[in-house]
């Protein structure tokens, strides 16, 4: 039981490591399709927000989601505020520091500006996040076996001291 539970708790850390990737990719795809409805839909940032939870996974559908509903509701009168409330679902998603306050940098200028400057801030997020999925992916390839080993020898470490 002791081993199978600290395996378990191993197995847990290590998917930590290994979906931190796949939402920091979901994110950078909702970001691209974000840069599309500005770029050539021109839609309003509510609609595009909306479309954009539509199409892409949790928990980024959510934020998206969110944020789209804080900007056609009457308590967040600035974008900025909408989008830092929508900000809490991927800090409760388990998103990093880091990657929040590369998110946190987008809403202070988004729609601040024209269509071709939010064009540019949204490219340079990308760039962003493409970075940072390079670092999470070297972390899982690092961490993963690790913690899916070091889980079930601490639980047989600690077998064997009781015994």
């Amino acid at each position: 039981m002791i081993i199978c539970s600290s395996g378990l708790i191993g197995l847990i850390m290590a998917n930590t490591y290994m979906t931190r990737p796949l939402n920091l990719y979901h994110l950078q795809l909702a970001i691209q399709l974000l840069e599309t409805e500005i770029n050539y839909a021109r839609s309003s940032l509510p609609e595009a927000c909306s479309r954009i939870a539509e199409q892409i996974k949790q928990p980024v559908a959510s934020f998206f989601g969110e944020f789209a509903a804080n900007l056609q509701s009457l308590e967040s009168p600035t974008v900025i505020e909408a989008w830092n409330r929508a900000l809490q679902i991927l800090k409760e998603a388990g998103f990093l520091k880091e990657d929040l306050e590369i998110m946190a940098q987008l809403g202070n200028v988004l729609g601040q500006s024209d269509a071709d400057d939010q064009i540019k801030h949204l490219s340079l997020l990308q760039n962003r996040l493409a970075s940072a999925i390079k670092q999470a992916e070297q972390e899982r390839d690092k961490n993963v076996r690790l913690w899916n080993y070091l889980g079930f020898c601490v639980g047989a470490l600690v077998v064997l001291l009781l015994f």
